[in-house]
């Protein structure tokens, strides 16, 4: 049996509590450029620069590790795939990442004591997607993504229940609320953070578990597609929303041993208009029949409940630490 315990909880995001220095938020971006080099950013977190892979660059400390893709959207924080919104350009200790990046993505992970506001949260609400009219994906042996996450939704709620946590569902039963009405369902609530769960399907051998939080203002999503680029109720949380998809994105990954997708970004109506900080994690793939036998499993489902819990944990503990 899995459980939520102080140990197991640690072991997932402490990655994320030994930031590399524990002073305010400095300003450190380019104004002429809007962006931040590199050797900067080694300088500024006291780490050692070096090339790991003929596009790759690491920085490292004792605490942590950020390896950079050179003309790329993709980084890598303590081993967890994180996707940019703009690309980086340069190379080497020239290698520069935007300012939207380093304000809203990397540095809130990194040093999130500057980042939250001492506000402990307390109201969480959990989304389990699809529901009634609407099955959501299915696997090879049918089995239905409405099912999958109500279920994990539930493990979810009872687990962060016993840690104090008040906890709403948007939808309790095999019932079909409107996307708008469960972004309206957390504000009425009043609530802190905002999780919606679901799994996901492509090609039979596609596997893995990615997270995704709102795109910033300016950016393409991660898939690439041209959107409105406009900015959302959701964006006001761009920095918080980073770090609560990255503690997701990392405890699902420890807890589930599930390959990591990263987190990523993109403006589902869902999470864009979220009241409060919010996510959207993909428990894997049923379209590939191994995972489709996992999720169909309850001692799966209760791993990745333990993941979703762990996140929210973690999430609590930094706001603690917060200025």
């Amino acid at each position: 049996m899995y459980e939520i315990t102080r140990k197991s909880f640690l072991s997932t995001s402490v990655v994320v509590l030994a930031g590399c220095c524990s002073r305010a938020v400095e300003t450190v971006i380019e104004p002429a450029t809007g962006s931040v080099e590199l050797g900067y950013l080694a300088r500024l977190y006291s780490m050692q620069i070096s090339r790991i892979a003929e596009r790759k660059i690491r920085l490292q400390n004792q605490y942590n590790t950020l390896d950079v893709e050179e003309r790329g959207r993709r980084v890598w924080i303590n081993g967890i795939m994180v996707w940019l919104n703009f690309s980086t350009e340069g190379s080497g200790e020239k290698c520069k990442i935007s300012a939207a990046d380093f304000n809203k993505n990397i540095d809130p992970i990194l040093r999130s004591a500057g980042y939250l506001k001492r506000e402990m949260p307390r109201i969480i609400v959990l989304d389990p997607g699809h529901g009634g009219k609407d099955p959501g994906t299915r696997g090879p042996s049918k089995l239905q993504e409405k099912t999958v996450v109500l279920d994990i939704a539930k493990r979810t709620q009872k687990l962060l229940e016993s840690r104090g946590f008040t906890v709403y569902l948007t939808r309790t039963g095999d019932t079909y609320p409107e996307l708008s009405e469960r972004t309206a369902f957390a504000a009425r609530v009043k609530a802190d953070l905002f999780v919606s769960i679901h799994v996901n399907a492509a090609g039979a051998s596609v596997s893995g578990i990615e997270t995704f939080v709102t795109t910033v203002e300016g950016a393409r999503n991660t898939s690439g597609e041209e959107t409105d680029k406009e900015a959302y109720l959701n964006n006001r949380f761009d920095a918080s929303n980073s770090l609560l998809g990255y503690l997701l994105q990392n405890n699902l990954i420890k807890a589930a041993e599930r390959s990591d997708r990263g987190l990523k970004r993109a403006r589902y109506s869902v999470i864009r208009n979220a009241p409060c900080p919010a996510a959207l994690v993909e428990c894997g793939f049923l379209s590939n029949p191994s995972e489709e036998e996992l999720l169909n499993s309850a001692a799966y489902r209760h791993k990745l409940a333990v993941g979703i819990g762990n996140a929210v944990l973690g999430y609590s503990t930094l706001v603690k630490k917060a200025k």
